[in-house]
């Protein structure tokens, strides 16, 4: 595993990555930890596709969203997580991010490093677990969201694949009443961009990202939707998968 100071993270896309030890032993002790502490509802699961590259987004609302997330697939799809780069240092958490392998953005700002670990995620055939909004909702409601998976999009064309999460703001509340918290999440159906040949960068950016978060938008009860509580305009060039 490469230093961080170094930021080269196109080793998670290696065909060993899957494979490594630090990963297994994190992503099964987090496993059990998620169905001892937490109850789950699940639908839409099987929608995800077994090969090829994938962008699995979801809305943020609580720092408890990728990682009970994780535990839902690891086992069927090796998935590369993006997470802020403030968590990389953090104790513990940025342990367990670091030997799950995980690409650290450096956010408000162009991060070479980053993206080019995405793309080589992307182009190895593998997941790629993001939020676009790029931070927590302070209301649990959609905000707007930045422009990087439109850009992903653009450079590769992978399969997009929404997932609704809601209940992690319930932890550990929950306890004091003497339950479990309860994870609902709600995978939406997989779909594929095919953009006009002369579509931009800056297109594609705007047009993916409104798009998508639409989709997302209607994975999550009404009252969650936010800024992007309009259904998604029916596009001739989207691909249902």
């Amino acid at each position: 595993m490469p230093e961080s100071s170094v930021r080269d993270f196109r080793w998670v896309a290696a065909p060993d990555a899957p494979r490594r030890w630090q990963r297994r032993f994190w992503l099964t002790a987090l496993s059990l930890v998620d169905r001892l502490l937490l109850s789950s509802d699940v639908q839409g699961f099987d929608r995800l596709p077994d090969e090829g590259p994938v962008i699995v987004y979801f809305n943020h609302i609580h720092y408890l969203d990728p990682f009970t997330l994780s535990t839902r697939f690891w086992r069927k799809r090796y998935f590369v997580p993006v997470a802020k780069i403030e968590l990389e240092n953090m104790f513990f958490v940025g342990q367990a991010l670091r030997a799950n392998g995980t690409i650290f953005i450096k956010r408000g700002e162009p991060d070479i490093p980053a993206l080019r670990g995405m793309l080589a995620v992307l182009k190895a055939g593998y997941v790629l677990l993001i939020a676009p909004e790029g931070t927590r909702s302070p209301t649990g409601a959609l905000i707007e969201a930045e422009k990087g998976l439109g850009l992903l999009v653009y450079r590769t064309n992978p399969v997009l694949m929404p997932v609704g999460i809601w209940g992690t703001h319930d932890f550990p509340s929950a306890y004091k009443r003497l339950r479990r918290p309860v994870i609902h999440y709600r995978f939406g159906a997989p779909y594929r961009f095919h953009l006009p040949p002369k579509t931009t960068r800056k297109q594609a950016e705007s047009i993916v990202t409104d798009y998508a978060m639409r989709r997302l938008a209607q994975c999550l009860p009404e009252t969650m939707r936010g800024v992007y509580a309009d259904p998604p305009p029916s596009l001739s060039y989207v691909e249902e998968i």
